[in-house]
């Protein structure tokens, strides 16, 4: 287990709510592969991206059918969205490239938010990455906000069914 994941196995540990952490046999490729592997649907994939912040960075957690929405996103953070190198990515998130967990982030210059098409699963787990390339950790949206240490709810992202009523 790398660091990572052992950062995110050690803070799991010491939460009250319930958790699941899943390993697949190999590593997710894409969001659509972590559907595939973990049996969830598109929605309950909670994806984490990391964009440059004037300090630090912000790491974004959003559903899995949502898709940001760059103008939503320079209206809530006053700059464009600029993608974090491998180099850049290592340092705030200490994970790789496609296994950024959101949870137990090393140091305080990353500041998490969450996007509010997560709200709709308060109650439900969502799956996110565990700090690893093949692992997630299952986890209700109101305590995936907690432990990360969530700054707010943020509508940055379009795309994605808000309810049964709304298309």
């Amino acid at each position: 287990m790398d660091m990572a994941a052992q950062r995110v196995v050690r803070l799991l540990k010491k939460q009250t709510f319930t958790y699941e952490i899943r390993d697949c046999d190999r590593d997710f490729e894409s969001t659509e592969d972590s559907i595939k592997l973990l049996s969830v649907p598109e929605e309950k994939i909670a994806k984490t991206l990391v964009f440059a912040a004037p300090i630090g960075a912000s790491v974004i957690i959003l559903s899995g059918d949502a898709k940001i929405d760059p103008g939503k996103y320079e209206k809530q953070f006053k700059v464009k969205r600029i993608v974090l190198d491998e180099e850049d990515l290592m340092e705030y998130t200490g994970c790789r490239p496609g296994a950024v967990s959101p949870i137990a982030l090393p140091g305080k210059r990353a500041k998490v938010y969450m996007d509010v098409s997560l709200q709709r699963f308060m109650d439900e787990y969502v799956y996110t990455s565990g700090g690893t390339g093949n692992s997630a950790v299952g986890i209700t949206a109101r305590d995936l906000y907690e432990v990360t240490g969530c700054r707010q709810w943020i509508d940055i992202s379009s795309g994605w069914r808000r309810g049964e009523d709304e298309e």
